[in-house]
């Protein structure tokens, strides 16, 4: 074995432990599983050299893996201990991970006592591009009957927005697409086939869009509104993007931008836009 592929095992070990470890194992235990997934089977004295764990630790790790599901001991002497095959343990580990997860489905809503009061819908803050183009696509995903977008940044428009926005026009939802940016219309008629795709300039002056500027409206169902803008950041010559969003159509803003986004979309389709 060379130096580069023993550079390669070690670095698979240590992210397999740490992977092991992110599902209630500890340390030990993850490494004493790694290392029979190594060797196959062994003795605690074998598992002990290729783990790097203290012999008389090793009992107690294979101990508690035995009760997991995760190792077999055979009443030796020396005992043997083999652990189980990948597909076998990935099946114990998801097992367990889903009884907690639905075991949360049941606790978490039975922790909200009831509605609190609404002053007429939330409004939330979202800040990086990456973040706000998750949200976008997270509003479409939930929406059941339209989807209107303004849109005219790129780096917003993402391959998970894409996708929601398929999936919601393959659903029946009917979606409209606007930007002054003719590459987002052509990606958009592109990923989206059965989107409405218009030409829009109603926030926008310029493409690429100015410092400060709307960099995106969106509105789903005519209750959810997302609106962000291009904004700085503490490095130089680095943009980012922050967007209000409310779910809630008791939202004022949401009133306010309905008829806007209508018309700044909608009508690009009747003729019926205004300059």
């Amino acid at each position: 074995m060379t130096d580069t592929d023993a550079g390669s095992t070690d670095d698979i070990v240590a992210e397999t432990v740490e992977l092991l470890k992110s599902f209630e194992l500890t340390e030990y235990e993850a490494k004493c599983f790694v290392a029979l997934a190594r060797i196959g089977q062994g003795t605690a004295k074998e598992a002990s050299e290729v783990a790097d764990v203290p012999q008389a630790r090793v009992y107690d790790c294979m101990e508690t893996l035995q009760d997991r599901g995760l190792v077999d001991v055979q009443q030796s002497k020396p005992r043997q201990y083999r652990g189980s095959d990948s597909d076998d343990a990935l099946d114990t580990i998801e097992r367990r991970v889903d009884r907690k997860l639905e075991r949360l489905q049941e606790l978490l809503p039975q922790l909200r006592e009831g509605e609190r009061g609404d002053d007429g819908g939330e409004i939330w803050v979202t800040d990086g591009s990456d973040e706000v183009a998750e949200r976008m696509a997270t509003l479409v995903e939930a929406t059941t009957d339209e989807v209107m977008l303004a849109v005219a940044a790129l780096d917003l428009l993402t391959d998970d927005l894409l996708d929601a926005l398929a999936a919601a026009a393959d659903a029946g939802v009917d979606v409209t697409v606007g930007s002054p940016d003719g590459t987002i219309r052509e990606r958009v008629t592109e990923r989206v086939a059965d989107a409405t795709v218009v030409e829009t300039w109603t926030w926008w002056e310029t493409v690429p869009i100015r410092n400060g500027a709307v960099s995106s409206v969106l509105m789903t169902d005519g209750e959810a509104l997302l609106v962000s803008a291009d904004a700085p950041t503490e490095l130089p010559s680095v943009r980012t993007h922050r967007a209000v969003w409310t779910d809630s159509g008791e939202a004022p803003l949401v009133g306010m931008m309905r008829p806007l986004l209508a018309n700044a979309i909608r009508g690009e389709v009747e003729g019926t836009a205004a300059v």
